[in-house]
């Protein structure tokens, strides 16, 4: 029984020097994701890129909406569908012939907006986190870090353990308009090779 008890506090001893040795750090990837200088100015580009075809969007949207509503009043207007005439019949046709042409244009738009504009993010997260991550390694390195998680990982970590504010510190240090070059060629390369992939005859 001793030498039970005396094994079990060694135990217990090893586990606190190797909880006490253990370094845990952790980030706030949110936080660097819209604090970061090189983050705000791939927003930036992404807002200015795509700000034309959501304009447009906006536009075809506006004329639906319009569309819609004289349809409705021209309805309203000829009372009864048993009082239509032949012309009120014909302009009835037309206004929804243009209404569904409309309708059919700006959801293929819409959807190839939403298809480009989510690539494009993920190409732009892409390169920040593998500025992150680099950072993290050599913040990792020189405090002698055993493990880095993210803040959504944690329950609850005192605030010394945050590296977020070191990692956004150092990087200001990366040159942002290097970053939406970078992004510019991912971007112009991934259409290339999807229109290369549209072309490719199937076998």
């Amino acid at each position: 029984m001793k030498n039970k008890l005396l094994l079990l506090s060694a135990m217990l001893g090893a586990s606190v020097v190797y909880a006490d040795s253990f370094k845990l750090g952790y980030v706030d990837v949110s936080k660097i994701f819209t604090t970061a200088k090189p983050a705000i100015a791939l927003q930036n580009s992404l807002k200015a890129e795509f700000e034309p075809q959501q304009s447009a969007l906006k536009t075809l949207n506006d004329k639906l909406v319009t569309q819609q509503t004289t349809i409705k009043d021209f309805e309203a207007s000829v009372g009864s569908p048993e009082k239509l005439t032949s012309a009120d019949k014909a302009k009835l046709t037309k206004l929804g012939t243009e209404y569904q042409k409309n309708q059919m244009d700006f959801q293929q738009k819409y959807s190839i907006y939403q298809q480009t504009m989510q690539k494009t993010q993920d190409l732009a997260s892409a390169l920040l986190l593998s500025k992150v991550n680099m950072i993290l390694k050599n913040i990792s390195d020189a405090g002698g870090y055993d493990l880095v998680l993210t803040s959504n990982q944690l329950v609850y970590a005192k605030p010394k353990y945050d590296l977020t504010d070191q990692v956004i510190a150092q990087l200001k240090s990366v040159n942002a308009d290097d970053l939406v070059k970078q992004l510019k060629t991912a971007e112009k390369e991934q259409a290339t090779n999807g229109l290369q992939r549209a072309t490719t005859p199937q076998k």
